[in-house]
């Protein structure tokens, strides 16, 4: 192995338990601000795996729509609610019960990596995404911006009400 390998290597296992870490202290904590944060850094390792895996485009989509999104508008509408604390009824009452369920569902997915025949890293072709660029920015760009409006329009609206049931 090359000392290049030997660092990519070593960045997917620090991602990968950048992730971990990142997903446990998510919902381990009480502070609804620290686990959105922690949502926040469990989202950019895992855009740090894609692009380790020659995936850049889905690095981009995740940072971009969950990092920059999803994580924000979580924020915007922690703001805007009353307290950053837990709601009483989203405490963990059954803790054996979430464990003995993520296990399965772990196991479930380590089965399925397993067992299915996966392509090399980089066996894609960049094809793909250049006619995705393509139909987006160009057949299909009005209905992209008008997804983006309607978006815009929703966050409003969600302002809207928000400030009228507070008064």
């Amino acid at each position: 192995m090359t000392e290049s390998q030997n660092i990519e290597q070593l960045l997917f296992v620090a991602f990968g338990i950048v992730a971990a870490g990142g997903a446990l202290f998510a919902v381990a904590t009480r502070s609804l601000l620290r686990s959105i944060i922690a949502l926040g850094a469990f989202l950019t390792a895992v855009a740090g795996e894609f692009y380790l895996l020659a995936a850049d485009f889905l690095a981009v989509v995740q940072i971009f729509v969950y990092v920059g999104g999803i994580v924000v508008l979580m924020l915007f509408a922690l703001m805007l609610s009353a307290s950053g604390v837990r709601h009483p009824m989203a405490a963990i009452d059954r803790p054996a019960l979430g464990a003995a369920l993520s296990y399965v569902i772990g196991a479930g997915v380590l089965w399925g990596s397993l067992t299915t025949d996966l392509p090399s890293v980089g066996a894609g072709t960049d094809d793909a995404v250049d006619a995705l660029g393509r139909a987006l920015l160009g057949s299909q760009l009005w209905s992209f911006e008008l997804i983006g409006v309607i978006l815009l329009a929703s966050v409003i609206t969600a302002l809207v009400i928000v400030r009228r049931e507070r008064r």
